[in-house]
């Protein structure tokens, strides 16, 4: 099956959707219920390594949410990396995002601002 969109560029608009979101206080789309539902996407991930099969994976859970389905579509992406690079003045460029391990690497970049924006929940530990 080939695709027709640039499956690891849509894995780092995704990216940077989340890395925007998770730095307000308050986000505009991603709710507290929609963040736990992002779980969800979290354990799916697990058990996909490919650039196409993540894309996939990520584009079927934001179907579930047209107001973040169509963020992601419709906003240029491209643009706020561009923002976000020139807040880090002197820092080494990253490396190219379509390759294999740079993929992988945003996946579980993914997965752990997923998991930082889940409410915590207290331990259950039995009193001696």
């Amino acid at each position: 099956m080939e695709l027709k969109f640039d499956a690891s560029g849509k894995i780092l608009d995704f990216l940077t959707l989340l890395k925007m979101e998770e730095a307000k206080e308050n986000s505009d789309i991603f709710d507290p219920i929609i963040w736990q539902d992002l779980n969800q996407l979290a354990d799916d991930l697990d058990a996909v390594n490919t650039a196409d099969k993540i894309a996939l994976t990520i584009l079927r859970w934001c179907s579930k949410y047209p107001q973040i389905n169509e963020t992601l579509n419709k906003t240029n992406w491209s643009k706020f990396r561009i923002d976000m690079d020139d807040e880090k003045d002197g820092e080494i460029p990253p490396p190219d995002p379509t390759s294999e391990a740079e993929v992988i690497e945003n996946k579980y970049e993914i997965q752990r601002i997923i998991k930082s924006q889940q409410p915590t929940t207290p331990q259950n530990n039995p009193q001696p």
